[in-house]
């Protein structure tokens, strides 16, 4: 049961949550956002600008009655926006404790194997998709859409599905994009135009499900949603004397992920620190060098583990903005180069755009996570 690749979607403290798991071990978690006070991340609307400030080089827009989204003017692209303009805005970013949802004027919508985009008409596919000859025919399909002044991003999930299945589905997404953005223009302001998907379907929709073996979940409303779409993959849990989330232990999980300092296997730790500005992970020796002459190979081989926990720990906390981790300094540049690099391929399987920085004077290293949804210690109301 616990050696497979799966994703689970059931109730934890009376909120529905979604975790990827590979080996027993949780990497994605997305917590339903049940409030929904300012909308969900996705959400279309016509939205009215209160107010511009220069000095901040941002608008707020009211995108439904009372509800205020922050507009960066850089997303704009040198559009100009007064006070008193009413456009189509889409959340790109949730809200996050005080701060407004992030907005933008150019709206997209996603499906299973490709995002339809208003900001240009470029039409590519997804750099996870490395081998040529399948870029080559998925380029190729793209050729028919060539003249849609819309763009057009074949997704990962793109590599498994037939020509068939991807041209319907691009003609059906830039349909819907060309009416909803044409009917807009009859509209009154903070009307919605466009309903993300729940939760969970976003998320499935952007992942390569060949790597997963099921989906399983004990709610029957998620399962009534995702068989028709994904068929066999999904399971429906039902046994009652015994919850899904005991038999897989989620919520004994994502409390550990609430924890300050996570232990590795090698005897070292983790200490993780997030504050208002940043995030900060510390790499401590801890008993793993008890004993060891050879000190250089052992900083090296903690660091390498640590490196693959803190990847998996950012993903599974939905850590976001600025993130240092300090690992333990070694002296060999060889090791130093090696570390960074492993680093980097698994901050690569992240779904979240994350950047890897250098290492700073002080010996940091920088990572940059892009702020989508609010950490998973918020979400589950740890705060």
């Amino acid at each position: 049961m616990t050696n497979r690749s799966q994703i689970v979607i059931t109730k934890v403290k009376n909120k529905t949550v979604l975790v990827s798991m590979h080996n027993d071990k949780l990497y994605d978690v997305r917590v339903e956002n049940e409030e929904k006070t300012f909308g969900n991340v996705g959400d279309i609307f016509v939205g009215k600008v209160q107010n511009v400030v220069d000095n901040i080089h941002a608008a707020f827009v009211e995108f439904e009655k009372n509800k205020i989204g922050f507009l960066p003017l850089s997303e704009c692209q040198g559009k100009t926006v007064k006070a008193g303009d009413e456009f189509v805005v889409q959340i790109k970013q949730a809200a996050v404790k005080t701060k407004q949802p992030v907005l933008t004027i150019f709206p997209e919508i996603a499906g299973r194997f490709a995002v339809v985009s208003t900001k240009s008409k470029t039409k590519g596919v997804s750099k996870k998709i490395t081998e040529e000859e399948k870029k080559k025919e998925l380029y190729e399909i793209l050729e028919d859409f060539c003249e849609d002044p819309y763009g057009v991003i074949l997704r990962t999930s793109a590599k498994a599905a037939s020509e068939e299945e991807i041209r319907k589905e691009c003609t059906g997404l830039l349909k819907q994009m060309h009416e909803l953005m044409d009917y807009s223009e009859y509209k009154t302001r903070f009307s919605c135009l466009y309903r993300e998907a729940s939760f969970y379907l976003k998320y499935i929709r952007s992942l390569e499900l060949s790597n997963f073996e099921r989906i399983v979940t004990d709610l029957q409303s998620v399962y009534e949603e995702l068989y028709p779409i994904y068929g066999d993959k999904v399971e429906l849990y039902s046994d009652d004397s015994y919850s899904l989330d005991k038999l897989l232990g989620i919520s004994t999980k994502l409390l550990k992920a609430n924890e300050k300092k996570v232990w590795l296997k090698s005897g070292g730790n983790l200490v993780i620190e997030p504050t208002e500005a940043l995030t900060v992970i510390d790499v401590n020796t801890g008993k793993a060098v008890d004993g060891r002459r050879n000190k250089e190979t052992t900083f090296y081989k903690i660091n390498c583990e640590a490196a693959i926990e803190a990847a998996r720990q950012i993903r599974m906390r939905n850590l976001s903005g600025i993130i240092l981790i300090d690992f333990i300094d070694m002296k060999e540049q060889e090791h130093v180069e090696e570390l960074m690099q492993l680093l980097r391929m698994k901050l690569s399987e992240d779904k979240v755009k994350t950047v890897l920085g250098d290492i700073t004077k002080l010996g940091l290293v920088e990572i940059t996570r892009m702020k989508k949804n609010p950490p998973l210690r918020e979400a589950l109301s740890w705060e």
